[in-house]
């Protein structure tokens, strides 16, 4: 008997829309002024971890999901900052000495200068992006804010995470 062979021809689809916002706040800050300027309710959900061989990438993740329009926005982290050290041995004067070494992950490394993400999923067919972009540039802490193409995003599996 012949075997079946299953072909999966359609990609996964991504419906949602993703703003990416470089400011130098903390996240809690940035939240704080989005909520502020933009009038949402962003609250503090659980973090987005990655796990690698030995490390594991903690991403903050901030959450409010809007019943009466059917929209989740999510504002998360791009940046975590490993830390590590490098014991450094030779024959001179600071011989085995420890250097600290610091390396910035990125959560989507297609937008690695974003600071921040602002992901917004809608049930109902409506992206509010175009009406949240202006509120948000003006944010005076935020130096920019512009929506980023989903579809050129090759690891947007990393924004699957529920």
């Amino acid at each position: 008997m012949a075997a079946l062979k299953l072909v999966l021809d359609d990609a996964f689809d991504y419906d949602f829309s993703l703003i990416a916002l470089h400011c130098s706040l903390e996240s809690y800050r940035l939240a704080f002024m989005i909520n502020k300027y933009a009038h949402l309710r962003l609250k503090r959900a659980k973090d987005i971890d990655f796990y690698n061989d030995q490390h594991k990438f903690s991403f903050a993740s901030y959450k409010f999901e809007d019943q009466k329009k059917y929209q989740t926005y999510t504002l998360l982290s791009n940046k975590y900052k490993m830390r590590y050290k490098q014991v450094q041995l030779g024959s001179d004067l600071f011989a085995e000495a420890d250097s600290e070494h610091f390396k910035t992950l990125n959560l989507v490394p297609e937008v690695k200068n974003a600071d921040f993400l602002l992901k917004i999923e809608s049930d109902n067919g409506i992206s509010p992006k175009l009406a949240l972009l202006p509120h948000l540039n003006l944010i005076p802490q935020i130096i920019t804010a512009y929506e980023v193409d989903v579809s050129t995003i090759k690891s947007k599996q990393n924004l699957i995470f529920e």
